[in-house]
């Protein structure tokens, strides 16, 4: 062999291998065998090894970590809660005493904001049973001397979530967001049926309220999901959009503040 068609060939295999490199990112449905509670692992607490707690990772990327957690009745104390979290609370009730202000109750199929920052009690009820939820975190914390302005739980009103105060905009688009904390944001968005093309995205976390949407990407895979599935989008995704539905397209996203510095 020549030096002449040696250097093509390698530049060749080179070319190959770059391409193999750039793997294609799909949006990720969450479990739905662990969103129903099966499959969680018991974890050994250190300060409370006597305690039923269960938990299991359905993700961890660059940006959003999601997790199902389960416990029975417990109460904790907490000085200056470690970060912001989304839940969803799929069994139990969740009792929040904080040090200052009024207690708030959160039962289940509630959607609800933890703040960093919180001082107070976090009682979770179960009975004899055990709760569990769906608990979204940033997979890197904000600086740990910056703590939310508003250190009020939120529970998200169903009424807002219903939809019937949406007013589209002139693209036929609606952004509205819930909740914007040290770390996550949570907003409520809504479209008419449509087809866009999706390009250099966050990483987030969306659950689709109502309606369907069928993602492309770029090697031409197709993924449907439909009212109430949680998926991921991956951070970079390239492809297209088509929703569909009875009247709006509704859905949740849950994504880092863009303001955090990690």
């Amino acid at each position: 062999m020549d030096k002449r068609t040696f250097t093509i060939l390698l530049l060749v295999l080179l070319s190959a291998i770059a391409t193999g490199q750039e793997k294609v990112k799909n949006p990720i449905l969450l479990d739905k065998s662990v969103l129903s509670g099966v499959g969680l692992k018991k974890i050994d607490l250190k300060d409370e090894p006597e305690k039923k707690f269960y938990q299991k990772r359905l993700y961890r990327g660059n940006d959003i970590s999601i997790y199902v957690v389960s416990t029975e009745t417990w109460n904790n104390k907490f000085e200056n809660f470690w970060f912001d979290e989304f839940i969803y609370m799929y069994h139990g009730e969740a009792i929040i005493k904080p040090k200052h202000g009024k207690a708030q109750l959160f039962h289940s199929n509630d959607y609800f904001f933890a703040p960093k920052g919180y001082t107070g009690e976090w009682e979770i009820k179960a009975g004899k049973h055990l709760h569990y939820e769906l608990s979204v975190i940033t997979t890197k914390r904000a600086d740990s001397t910056i703590t939310s302005e508003n250190l009020t739980h939120e529970l998200f009103d169903k009424s807002v979530l219903s939809g019937a105060h949406i007013q589209l905009d002139k693209n036929r688009k609606f952004t509205q967001t819930l909740r914007k904390g040290v770390e996550l944001t949570i907003s409520l968005k809504a479209e008419e049926p449509s087809l866009s093309k999706i390009k250099d995205t966050k990483e987030m976390l969306i659950q689709l309220l109502s309606g369907m949407v069928t993602i492309k990407t770029s090697d031409n895979t197709e993924t449907t999901f439909y009212s109430g599935d949680f998926f991921v989008i991956p951070e970079k995704m390239i492809g297209t959009w088509k929703s569909k539905g009875h009247g709006l397209i509704k859905y949740l996203t849950i994504e880092k503040t863009s303001s955090i510095n990690n």
